[in-house]
């Protein structure tokens, strides 16, 4: 079965609805692998099509402002404890949170104005120039902080990858979004200083389902020198069209920001909140985007930026997010077991798979009565320690230790599982596992042949060191030191 993921968020015309579309964009990253379910109080049309649309299941809750009772409600009717909560909001206190992880789900936070005390497995904040000191949290906790871990529609994240710009068109362009609800109507405030610019010719306007303020703008609209385009309901396609066709933007540092410097030209932030400080500041100090106070909107100004090409903006926080959630995925059902005799044909199966067999040092396929013999040798041997890894009781893995004064290592993941960020878990705990049943640490030494880019990078990780030996161009030899 797969796992769920419940992603918890609002949105409406007082808060508006970025928490939701970047709760959204998480969700398509993690749809993959994962069931992904939303928590919503009282959602509105425009939430309801957006989940809808997304894929994903709509949950209402009833509007409460007791948040320890809801709380309670999600994890006495959704929670078993084999799932992965997220907290989109500012409002998730302390105890809100202790309160999902009495369920001993794995709970993730997403968090970019740090005013609480996190108990969360993980914390994801997609801001930059904030560190892991600015927060108080649990000594578990896990910091992903910064624009690798953007949480952006995969149309930008494409967008960002291909690195591709527009030249600046004939006629000075220029994209306005003020976010889905824009309670301070700042996209008429922007459409003025605009109009004041002789250089800016038309602006095309993004307005969210939460904008309260239209008739002020059609009424601006009619009588403004500018040729004024309004645009709703866009699809992130739709999105990355639009802005690519525009010279320059007037945005929120916000996600709709970090969206533009994916595809478009120069930035200019309107900031239009308390919390949207620090990304900011951010910005205009990497020279990623420039202030309101420096809007010119002058052609000479409308080069692209080039800092955005060494940003960590690189279009592939889908992948690190993706991860992340597997590695909660794997803590919350994966096991290890000592092997047993009845696993003798899984065993063989794996070892003549032929990506095992191309990554092994003898090459040859194995019979199964000389594997049958092998593999009886090794339970009986009290120096051998035969570990098995599942997934949900399913078998996914196994991790052998041949114990003489050092553990020599050796593994195989079943080919299902390659590519799922699972090697470094697996031998992570399958070390752990055999130093509890040693009851004493023990030095591991592992080959790894020079082609195996995987099985490199899992022992590195884990702070394997490189080490010298007889047979180097062949392989590498690592050590871990215990401790």
């Amino acid at each position: 079965m797969t796992t769920k993921v419940f992603l918890r968020a609002d949105g409406h015309n007082k808060i508006g609805l970025g928490h939701i579309v970047r709760s959204l964009a998480l969700a398509k990253m993690l749809q993959q692998d994962f069931d992904c379910y939303f928590l919503v109080q009282e959602p509105g049309e425009a939430i309801v099509r957006m989940v809808n649309e997304a894929g994903c299941t709509l949950i209402g809750l009833k509007a409460n402002t007791d948040l320890e009772q809801e709380a309670h409600l999600i994890t006495d009717r959704y929670l078993t404890g084999q799932e992965i909560v997220v907290l989109d909001g500012y409002h998730f206190t302390t105890t809100y949170q202790e309160i999902l992880r009495k369920s001993a789900c794995k709970l993730v936070c997403i968090d970019d104005i740090h005013q609480t005390h996190f108990v969360a497995d993980v914390l994801i904040n997609h801001t930059s120039g904030i560190k892991t000191s600015a927060y108080s949290a649990a000594t578990h906790t896990q910091f992903h902080l910064g624009l690798a871990y953007a949480l952006l529609r995969q149309p930008f994240l494409k967008a960002a990858r291909q690195k591709k710009r527009n030249p600046p068109t004939s006629e000075t362009v220029a994209f306005i979004c003020m976010g889905g609800a824009d309670p301070i109507n700042a996209t008429l405030r922007a459409l003025q200083s605009c109009e004041k610019k002789a250089s800016i010719q038309s602006c095309k306007v993004v307005i969210g389902s939460a904008y309260m303020h239209l008739a002020s703008l059609e009424a601006f609209k009619q009588q403004s020198r500018l040729q004024i385009n309004l645009y709703g309901n866009l699809s992130a396609d739709k999105m990355v069209e639009l802005m690519s066709t525009c010279d320059l933007a007037i945005c929120p540092p916000s996600t709709v920001s970090l969206e533009y410097l994916c595809v478009g030209h120069k930035l200019y932030l309107f900031q239009t909140a308390d919390n949207q400080s620090h990304l900011y500041q951010y910005l205009i100090h990497q020279g990623l985007a420039l202030g309101w106070e420096d809007f010119v909107g002058d052609k000479r100004e409308l080069q692209p930026f080039t800092a955005i090409d060494a940003s960590e903006l690189d279009g592939y926080s889908d992948k690190r997010l993706l991860k992340i959630f597997r590695q909660l995925d794997y803590d919350l059902h994966c096991r290890f077991r000592q092997a047993r005799p009845d696993d003798m044909l899984q065993y063989w199966t794996w070892a003549n798979d032929p990506e095992t067999r191309m990554q092994s040092f003898q090459k040859d396929p194995i019979k199964l009565e000389d594997h049958r013999q092998w593999y009886q040798q090794q339970l009986d041997n009290p120096k051998i320690m035969l570990y098995i890894l599942e997934y949900k009781n399913q078998p996914i893995g196994q991790v052998r230790f041949s114990v003489n004064g050092f553990a020599l290592l050796n593994y195989s993941i079943a080919p299902a599982f390659r590519g799922r960020s699972l090697g470094t878990h697996m031998l992570r705990g399958a070390i752990q596992r055999l130093q509890t049943d040693l009851q004493e640490p023990i030095n591991v030494i592992g080959y790894v042949k020079k082609e195996n880019e995987a099985s490199n990078r899992a022992l590195t990780r884990l702070g394997f060191q490189r080490v010298a030996h007889e047979k180097e161009e062949q392989s590498f030899k690592y050590l871990l030191i215990a401790g």
